[in-house]
């Protein structure tokens, strides 16, 4: 009798070949091997990605033929996936030996409905003071009780039940914009009553890479302006979650403070000094909500 698929792992890739071979190598040097499978989707890649020379069975490629996003990407990977659960990964993160197990009996103890990796830093990657915040976990996210907040739930490394995920149809395409359709989603499934969020302790996950300092500026000035008005949109009952404390924005809107501040913190992470947790987090929300004002 045909074992049933547990776990589908889901790997969207756009022109990064190096990582993908390296994740594949990763996961074939598993020290046991759960039922599960492999879902690559090449977002549009210019030189098309290959699975290697010797592909386990378990794997499947799927190509966009030109780039649609990581809604569409991951839809499509979950589409063709066979396991009762989904893990959205990313291909800059290294997957550690054991892995699958480690995940399978995580989900045997804790039979979760949603769940994410926290997120350490590679010990080889070199990172300025504000990357090393922006790429640990550590500091931005933290599970209350299995009640990971909305704005805290991300798909950088996450697994999920794959019929709660169905019942949902998926990432709401339309959300292109840099995490609205993970937050959409996200609120969704809160707002049916799946309120179960985790942290998966036991297995932080290494970055290979992260962002500089001009593209997270970029991404949440684009979110401010794009991506958050499509989601208050869809979803106005948000705003109260996200553009917090609006009465005292107002008023030192008034004296032009929100921008000062802004500038104020990105001199000093230009020149890389060592902030706090809660001014880097002023720092990524005045980004967002300055941009949402200037629209």
């Amino acid at each position: 009798m045909k074992k049933k698929t547990k776990i589908s792992i889901i790997l969207p890739v756009f022109q990064d070949q190096a990582s993908l071979s390296k994740r594949l190598d990763e996961l074939k040097a598993q020290e046991s091997e759960p039922s599960w499978d492999l879902v690559v989707v090449d977002d549009g890649s210019e030189t098309p990605l290959s699975l290697g020379s010797n592909p386990e069975p378990n794997w499947v490629l799927e190509r966009n033929e030109t780039r649609q996003g990581a809604a569409f990407s991951r839809n499509r990977g979950a589409s063709k996936a066979r396991g009762e659960y989904f893990i959205f990964l990313s291909v800059f993160l290294q997957i550690p030996a054991n892995y699958l197990n480690t995940i399978l009996a995580f989900i045997q103890d804790h039979d979760p409905v949603y769940a994410q990796h926290s997120l350490v830093l590679s010990p080889t990657l070199t990172a300025t003071h504000f990357q090393a915040f922006l790429g640990s976990s550590e500091k931005r996210v933290h599970d209350q009780g299995g009640q990971l907040s909305i704005k805290q739930s991300l798909f950088t490394a996450a697994l999920i039940k794959a019929k709660v995920f169905q019942e949902a149809q998926g990432f709401d395409e339309e959300m292109q914009h840099y995490g609205g359709h993970e937050m959409d989603l996200i609120y969704r499934l809160s707002q049916s009553g799946y309120h179960q969020r985790q942290l998966i302790e036991n297995c932080p996950l290494q970055r290979e890479v992260v962002s500089d300092h001009k593209t997270i500026q970029r991404r949440l000035r684009e979110y401010g302006q794009t991506g958050l008005p499509n989601l208050l949109k869809k979803h106005p009952k948000l705003k109260k979650d996200i553009l917090v404390y609006p009465a005292i924005w107002d008023l030192t809107g008034f004296f032009g403070l929100h921008k000062l501040f802004e500038s104020a913190i990105a001199r000093k992470i230009d020149a890389d000094k060592a902030l706090s947790t809660a001014t880097y987090r002023l720092y990524l929300h005045l980004l967002m909500r300055n941009a949402w004002d200037a629209r």
